[in-house]
């Protein structure tokens, strides 16, 4: 008995990281990455990312295409859109619409936009806005479709964000 019961207070001790799941590693990746604590977030990302999340898939490759380590946020991206995640396919649009990771396809980024926008995804109604903002992705320049985008997504149009070149 005493046995059994010296088992079950060590595994009380047991550090929660241990036994956290996907969706506990990427709100800790949060927490680390809100305190300044990159490698640790990062850690925490691929674990997520490595069972399979799509959430954490989808944050991964966001970081990683601001690394500039485009093939692979693709990757991740494909990964999390596989599986529905909105933030995966809105990162799909973004690397379309920017040529980061593959070849310029806007409307393979309006598509993936579109996906994302069903789910009511802020990032992809921003992404709409915008390109009707500036008549892109095979949209028209239209101002209120603009507006009325940019009203869902709570944003506020300004100029709309210029498409990174991809580096060769």
């Amino acid at each position: 008995m005493n046995t059994r019961l010296f088992s079950l207070a060590a595994l009380a001790l047991l550090p929660l990281a241990v036994l956290a799941g996907p969706a506990e590693d990427l709100k800790s990746a949060d927490e680390s990455f809100n305190r300044g604590d990159l490698p640790t977030a990062m850690a925490l990302l691929r674990k997520a990312a490595d069972a399979n999340y799509g959430p954490a898939q989808a944050r991964l490759g966001d970081l990683l295409l601001a690394a500039e380590y485009d093939e692979e946020a693709v990757a991740l991206f494909r990964k999390a859109a596989a599986q529905g995640d909105p933030a995966g396919e809105t990162g799909l649009g973004r690397v379309y619409a920017d040529a980061r990771g593959v070849k310029r396809d806007p409307a393979a980024a309006l598509e993936w936009y579109r996906k994302a926008e069903k789910k009511n995804h802020l990032p992809a109604l921003d992404a709409l806005a915008r390109a009707y903002h500036a008549g892109d992705l095979g949209l028209p320049k239209d101002a209120q479709k603009a507006a009325e985008y940019a009203a869902r997504a709570g944003t506020v149009l300004t100029q709309p964000r210029a498409p990174r070149t991809a580096k060769k």
